[in-house]
């Protein structure tokens, strides 16, 4: 497939798809006037906010953000590349893609990635059948046995075992016409002068890792005899990034989505022992702490993550780093505990699926398990032990905004430690708790990276609105408040792109800058498109609406400014440059002159 399209075909293919049709798939929509509304499949909500429009073929969410057109939400809820969503809806509305011509280079990084593909796939069905029927095999096989792991399920994952041997592997792919070179970019082999090619994985029970559209991108390798590591994974590839892929999603994806949630566990094993109990909507972290892109790509398809660690020293660790990442994106998250020195598989084993299901349901909530830890770690009996409990809970505690729940972790706090609720709430609440929570409250895109600037004000939004409904009123709004009147980076890269379209074509509005956006590009830009669009069944933009708006940005500038003045002041006083002084004292004046007028709607707009 070719990287790049023409847009007349990218049109072609949204136009013949019924973006309804497409979200109602994943999303139990209802229909609302002109629209269909129902529960964001990106975020946690109990009240319908997202909302889908055939009109105008696009959807948003007014809880999260996240909008676009139907590309953009195959994207982000398949997780696949904008080529892939654009093939696949391409085939479903029986459009053929033609493709501009791609650079050599692209063409050669898309067909190698194309072998690696195959290579992969080959690799694992040759260790299965290493595995399942050649004697070098029996030992994964009693392995296996002693694990309670079932043939079938030894099939479903693909299980094999790497012979410990020299080359088996890289003789065997070269007969099956892969270069040494593919091989070795493939993370499986290791050159050994004078030898030339060794297999990586001699004597390990192979763990294929496969992608969410079951391809195979790397292998994780657990040895059976002595020697070190005891696991060992495939190392960086053009296909596999560690830190990006979780073991079993392939399988675990239908299960997921249905309920609506993932439990995580650390190792191959638990995932597999899961699976093979009925437990089918569990993924793995391939062993290691979890990343910030495994959360973002739970957070593709669930609303929820049950974190389910081992329950030794190292995995409550691994609990605790987990938790934070996960909630900072925008994932539910509750802690599934298991009795001590147990890790789910040998829970399962010893007391069967029925008892995991009711961890499960048990799970406690991310307060919770904070309160129970802190709680367990230090004596509530002394007021030294109390002191240290409320200091490791409190930076979380204050970033609970709900009342009702800082009164029930409040009471939960006070059962187990006997301080009063009433100075608990006061601890959480006081002003300088509210002003540090709202100092680091930040802005988190939807790829879960921290913004550097505040979503759009609600001024800010009706101005971008206006700017797209009237060439005449984005000209006026650029005269007034200049060129970089958006403190929103998606909202300015939206107005330079309007900006960039209208010296082509002067006369463009709402309607006809639709496609302003390179499809799958721009995400915030498109999510902030897509709200625009929508709003434009709010009626048209009124002239006294739009000067009410400038003068509130208006004003906004100015106080900035006037604070830039007044820190300006400080610093020259602190110095003794008593001509600077005199200077600013005369801009800050004026300045205050023209802030009032403006407040008092006496000043002039330009």
């Amino acid at each position: 497939m070719t990287t790049a399209f023409n847009q007349d075909v990218i049109h072609e293919v949204k136009d013949r798809i019924d973006i309804v049709e497409i979200i109602g798939g994943y999303v139990q929509l209802k229909k609302r006037g002109r629209s269909y509304v129902g529960l964001c499949p990106f975020h946690n909500e109990k009240t319908p906010s997202f909302t889908v429009s055939p009109d105008k073929q696009v959807f948003y969410c007014f809880g999260c953000g996240a909008g676009g057109d139907v590309l953009t939400f195959l994207m982000k809820r398949e997780g696949l590349s904008f080529p892939e969503a654009l093939a696949a809806l391409a085939a479903r509305a029986g459009v053929e893609l033609v493709g501009e011509e791609e650079t050599p280079a692209a063409r050669r990084q898309r067909e190698l990635k194309e072998r690696l593909y195959r290579l992969g796939a080959i690799a694992a069905s040759f260790y299965y059948r290493i595995l399942a029927r050649h004697p070098a095999g029996a030992p994964a096989r009693s392995y296996l046995q002693r694990r309670g792991i079932k043939g079938v399920t030894a099939r479903q994952f693909e299980l094999g075992f790497a012979p410990d041997a020299g080359a088996v592997l890289v003789n065997y792919l070269q007969r099956q016409g892969f270069t040494p070179e593919e091989i070795e970019q493939a993370g499986l082999s290791l050159n050994r002068p004078p030898r030339g090619l060794v297999d990586r994985f001699r004597g390990r029970l192979m763990f294929p890792i496969k992608d969410s559209r079951s391809r195979v991108i790397g292998f994780g390798g657990r040895v059976l005899g002595e020697g070190q590591p005891k696991y060992l994974n495939s190392p960086e590839t053009i296909l596999f990034h560690k830190g990006h892929h979780l073991f079993g999603l392939h399988l675990s994806l239908p299960g997921i989505r249905k309920e609506g949630r993932a439990i995580l566990v650390e190792g191959y094993m638990d995932m597999i022992a899961a699976w093979q109990h009925g437990i089918d909507n569990v993924v793995a972290s391939l062993g290691t702490s979890l990343t910030p892109a495994q959360a973002r790509e739970l957070k593709k398809y669930a609303r929820e993550v049950i974190i389910a660690y081992d329950a030794d020293t190292a995995g409550q660790a691994a609990t605790l780093r987990g938790l934070d990442i996960l909630a900072a994106a925008g994932l539910q998250v509750r802690v599934l505990q298991l009795p001590e020195g147990k890790d789910p598989d040998e829970f399962l084993a010893a007391r069967g699926p029925e008892a995991f299901r009711e961890l499960v349901a048990g799970s406690q909530g991310l307060m919770e398990f904070r309160i129970h830890k802190a709680v367990s770690e230090h004596d509530a009996g002394t007021a030294a032990g109390r002191k240290a409990i409320m200091t490791a809970l409190l930076p979380y505690l204050r970033q609970v905004r709900d009342a009702v729940e800082q009164e029930t972790y409040a009471r939960l706090l006070n059962r187990y430690t006997g301080i009063s609720e009433t100075a608990i709430l006061n601890d959480i609440r006081r002003p300088e708790a509210r002003l540090d929570r709202a100092v680091k409250t930040t802005y988190i895109r939807d790829d879960g990276r921290a913004g550097g600037t505040a979503a759009p004000h609600q001024a800010e939004l009706f101005l971008l609105r206006a700017y797209l409904a009237s060439p005449a009123l984005a000209t006026r709004i650029d005269a007034e408040l200049g060129e970089n009147w958006c403190r929103d980076q998606a909202a300015r890269d939206l107005v330079a792109a309007v900006r960039e379209r209208r010296r082509e074509n002067p006369e463009l509005t709402g309607p006809d800058l639709a496609g302003i956006l390179t499809p799958g590009r721009e995400p915030q830009q498109e999510a902030l498109l897509a709200r625009l669009t929508l709003a434009e069944d709010l009626g048209p933009v009124e002239e006294r609406a739009v000067n009410k708006a400038i003068r509130l940005l208006k004003l906004q500038q100015l106080r900035r400014q006037s604070k830039s003045l007044w820190l300006a002041l400080a610093r020259a006083e602190d110095t003794g440059d008593q001509e600077q002084v005199r200077e600013l004292q005369g801009k800050i004046f004026h300045l205050q002159q023209t802030i009032n007028s403006l407040k008092l709607g006496r000043g002039e707009l330009r």
